[in-house]
């Protein structure tokens, strides 16, 4: 089934529809007959539940009680509902001869020609209705017979005109998927979609047809900017990840840092992001902003690494002082193998507590044994005290699958010491 059938079966079942408790055959001031309301009641009931027989049986009898049209219409929305199509279209072509000046009538009877494929019966009566009233409704219904019969051009036509009449945001979707679906004209298909955007109060709807030919067109700045308008609208998360990836897609790290910066969404992605920019002042700053906030001891963590990484050029006994209190107030509360392995190797390479270090190490390879880090830290600390034989066995076990310039030069000294028999 392509879109515009799809779309022509919602149009169908839309007028078929409008037969809830809100009826307007609920409207009538004037009663013809005793019960005549609580007939109406139990009619409508009967529709919601899906007894459509009794249904249309009760709302005949009002209709045979009363002679108001608005029953007849409802007999032919029931007989439709319970999918008799052949007839729904007796009963509303013998009601269209009795009241041919009722327009609801005629658009069933559109609708239910809609439905059979009989489009050229359906646009002979709207090309009528079109004569007595210029209405958008009718207008883009014409669009979509033509859409259906593949006269693109001519479909055009009307749904523009709808369009200026009543700017429906159902028309322009349909405007811009025939455009670039159907003509080849994409180009316009976007404009009328930015434009919509841009001046009007858009459904998502709307953000998601332009994001659709965005994506089909491979367009990332666009799927960016259209993105962006949505969370500033909807402030959502999920629009705001989908920026960040698509960013990170570009490797636009500084993209995605100035939204995050203006936008406050997650600040614990931009912490991330300027740890990975090796930017750790900035990442120390949101951890313990972060730190206070939530008084979560995994941002103490982070805030004891972006410390040491961005001092570690010029550490000295103060500043590896504060971070050693920072790990070991979060270790109190969390054994995490990171935080375990981070503090454990510091200890170690800073002969601050060799020994210490080593315990610490080994309890983060009880949590993630196959941990090369981890693995490599051990090394080092046995190295430290000088069992150089130990160290290069764990050593070989996974050197020949790493290249990280750190390990690599503690293998070297490790497999110098060995070599040097000490």
């Amino acid at each position: 089934m392509s879109r515009y059938s799809a779309f022509i079966i919602f149009f169908v079942i839309f007028i078929f529809g409008g037969c809830s408790v809100k009826s307007p055959v609920m409207q009538n001031s004037k009663k013809s007959f005793k019960n005549e309301d609580i007939m109406i009641m139990t009619a409508l009931e009967a529709q919601r539940i899906g007894k459509y027989k009794e249904s249309q049986k009760l709302f005949q009898t009002l209709y045979d009680k009363s002679k108001k049209p608005e029953y007849l219409v409802q007999v032919a929305k029931v007989s439709f509902m319970a999918h008799k199509y052949k007839e729904t279209l007796n009963i509303l072509k013998n009601a269209v001869k009795k009241y041919p000046n009722r327009k609801d009538i005629k658009r069933l009877l559109v609708g239910i020609y809609m439905k059979t494929k009989r489009y050229k019966l359906a646009e002979d009566i709207l090309l009528k209705l079109l004569k007595e009233d210029k209405n958008p409704e009718t207008l883009s219904n014409l669009g979509d017979i033509y859409i259906l019969e593949k006269s693109y051009d001519l479909a055009l036509k009307y749904y523009e005109s709808a369009f200026k009449m009543d700017n429906s945001p159902k028309t322009l979707l349909n405007m811009a998927n025939l455009l670039y679906k159907y003509l080849d004209r994409k180009q316009e298909a976007i404009s009328y979609l930015e434009t919509y955007i841009r001046l009007e109060n858009a459904s998502e709807k709307v953000y998601f047809s332009l994001i659709r030919i965005y994506g089909e067109e491979k367009n990332i700045d666009g799927l960016i900017s259209t993105y962006k308008k949505l969370y500033k609208k909807y402030k959502r998360d999920e629009y705001g990840k989908k920026i960040i990836e698509l960013l990170m897609y570009k490797r636009d790290r500084r993209g995605a840092v100035k939204f995050l910066e203006k936008s406050g969404y997650n600040p614990k992605m931009l912490m991330d992001i300027y740890a990975s920019m090796k930017d750790f002042k900035d990442a120390y700053k949101i951890a313990k902003r972060l730190y206070i906030q939530s008084g979560d001891v995994d941002n103490l963590g982070k805030m004891a690494i972006y410390e040491y990484e961005a001092n570690r050029n010029h550490l000295n006994r103060k500043i590896l002082h504060n971070i050693s209190k920072k790990f070991e107030s979060v270790l109190k509360d969390r054994q995490d193998p990171l935080y375990l392995n981070y503090y454990g190797y510091l200890l170690i390479d800073h002969n601050i507590d060799v020994k210490k270090g080593i315990r610490l190490v080994k309890l983060a390879l009880k949590m993630e044994p196959e941990s090369v880090f981890y693995l490599d830290s051990l090394a080092w600390g046995y190295y430290r005290l000088g069992r150089c034989k130990k160290a290069l066995v764990i050593m070989k076990n996974f050197i020949k699958e790493n290249d990280e310039p750190e390990v690599m030069m503690h293998y070297r000294k490790i497999l110098k010491c060995v070599k040097e028999g000490k």
